[in-house]
């Protein structure tokens, strides 16, 4: 993973960011790219979180896309700090992106129409809005998941490393919606399981297709409704996502990687625990302030409620809590 400069660091205490933000960038960049089935969902749901995108079209013309840079708007005039998606991380350049996406001739035109535009041209499935019963269904997935995950060898690399990075990108999901702009241990695990995704020059490409069932579930943490059960079945979410970190885990054991191993668990599991039992003891209002039930005639869209939710590079509060359980 690259390594932040003195320069980031320094800033981030200056104006007393939550965190260095190529780090809440490279989180957005792996939620989007994990819960879109194209380019072109990928750019727009980008924007609908309110990260500025800038395209990188082929030298010497505007119809192919070869790259990409992101940033953070900010506060008081500051210009925008810009990194391309191989200065988040090497599987977020868009060649690797495209690997996870169904790429067309007709995806690609798409594509380069949203790119070029500086709003959305045509929404798609991140402008709808989930029901509260999803909830429920994602637990039952991820469920399911963990057992495909128990039945792929260690060795398998592709199938691991793909499956580190769609449950990275659900945790990232995760942590920008419930967490906010006060990075936790959502946004820990997230980083922990990227970190367990990258790929050395002479691994496997990640296969898109070890437990494919994650890209469904991030589209629904980021924009389904909220009903007054959400929170049990937010805690049930947990402890499958925690079941899914620990065989991740055991198979990183397996194969020896014991640094990356005890980066994804150390003191996730507690910290996950007590996301668990504030789920249980808390309503949505408390744990979702602001957020519409889904009783409400008129409810925002998984579109428009992400524009809401994009303020982790904010300053932050002095004593604010920075997250569940920390």
């Amino acid at each position: 993973m690259p390594g932040l400069s003195r320069a980031e660091l320094e800033r981030t205490a200056r104006e007393q960011l939550a965190e260095p933000p190529r780090i809440t960038l490279a989180r957005m960049v792996r939620e989007a790219s994990v819960a879109s089935k194209d380019e072109a969902e990928f750019v727009r749901r980008l924007r609908g979180n309110g990260v500025l995108l800038r395209p990188r079209f082929e030298t010497g013309g505007n119809e192919a896309v070869v790259g990409y840079s992101v940033a953070l708007r900010t506060l008081d005039g500051n210009p925008p700090i810009w990194f391309g998606g191989g200065k988040l991380a090497k599987d977020l350049t868009l060649p690797n992106l495209r690997q996870f996406w169904e790429v067309s001739v007709a995806d690609r035109n798409a594509a380069v129409i949203e790119w070029s535009a500086t709003r959305v041209v045509a929404p798609g499935r991140e402008s709808i809005i989930g029901i509260p019963e999803d909830w429920q269904r994602v637990a039952a997935a991820i469920a399911r998941d963990v057992e495909k995950l128990k039945a792929i060898p260690a060795s398998d690399l592709a199938a691991w490393r793909g499956a580190s990075r769609e449950a990275s990108g659900l945790f990232a999901a995760w942590s920008r919606r419930f967490e906010r702009d006060s990075p936790g241990p959502m946004a820990a695990a997230a980083d922990a399981l990227a970190r367990s995704a990258q790929n050395r020059p002479a691994d496997p490409v990640p296969s898109r297709d070890a437990i494919r069932d994650l890209r469904g579930v991030t589209a629904i943490i980021a924009q389904s409704q909220l009903s007054h059960s959400s929170p049990m079945a937010w805690a049930m979410l947990i402890d499958q996502l925690g079941r899914t970190l620990r065989t991740i885990d055991e198979a990183n054991v397996a194969r020896g990687e014991t640094e990356t191993a005890r980066g994804l668990v150390d003191d996730l599991s507690r910290q996950l625990k007590v996301l668990h039992d504030r789920f249980e003891n808390s309503s949505p209002h408390e744990l979702l302030p602001g957020e519409r039930m889904a009783d409400n005639r008129n409810p925002l869209s998984g579109y428009e409620m992400g524009k809401h939710h994009v303020a982790r590079h904010r300053r932050r509060e002095p004593g604010r809590d920075r997250g569940f359980g920390r």
